[in-house]
């Protein structure tokens, strides 16, 4: 029998150098792996061993990720279900309230002659330009009228009503008027 020659025998030293690994982590590899062998406290590799280690330290290929299934954008989403969250307005019931009264009116009108408005909501209303001043009451009260904002605003929340209803849900109140 013919025994195949025995390649180069490294150090642990001799190997880590090779590879460009420390000394410990060599010795940690080839002893986790089984490619090493052991002469008292010294470690030795052979070529063999050393392209073993290698292929064992070798990146996976990557894997193409497989394709996602796609979400549909979040505009679609809030589109189809925008009937479940609260209209994206700037007044709350009450002052929708105080809207609508004034939309249906044809002269301008007062906090006084507004019910459940006071100077605080006439302001806050000339603020947003939801209303314009017409005149003054005797009292120094402004006088208003609801502008295009205003209106606009009670659109938002009419529609919003219109999709609750095709889906048999209440409006909460903001269907209510004066």
């Amino acid at each position: 029998m013919t025994q195949a020659p025995i390649d180069t025998i490294y150090t642990a030293d001799e190997a880590a150098e090779r590879l460009r690994l420390t000394n410990r982590g060599v010795i940690k590899l080839g002893k986790a792996y089984g490619h090493c062998s052991r002469r008292g406290r010294d470690y030795l590799f052979s070529e063999q061993d050393l392209l073993a280690l290698w292929e064992v330290m070798r990146e996976p290929a990557k894997q193409p990720k497989p394709p996602t299934v796609k979400v549909a954008p979040m505009v679609d989403w809030m589109k189809e279900h925008s009937w479940r969250f609260r209209p994206s307005i700037s007044v709350n019931g009450r002052e929708m309230a105080v809207l609508r009264f004034l939309s249906s009116q044809k002269v301008p009108r007062s906090c006084k002659d507004i019910n459940r408005a006071g100077p605080r909501t006439v302001e806050s209303f000339l603020n947003k330009g939801f209303v314009v001043e017409r005149a003054r009451s005797a009292q120094g009260d402004p006088m208003i009228v609801i502008t295009d904002e205003g209106r606009e605003q009670i659109a938002k929340v009419d529609r919003w009503i219109k999709e609750r209803a095709k889906h048999g849900k209440s409006a909460g109140g903001w269907d209510r008027s004066t």
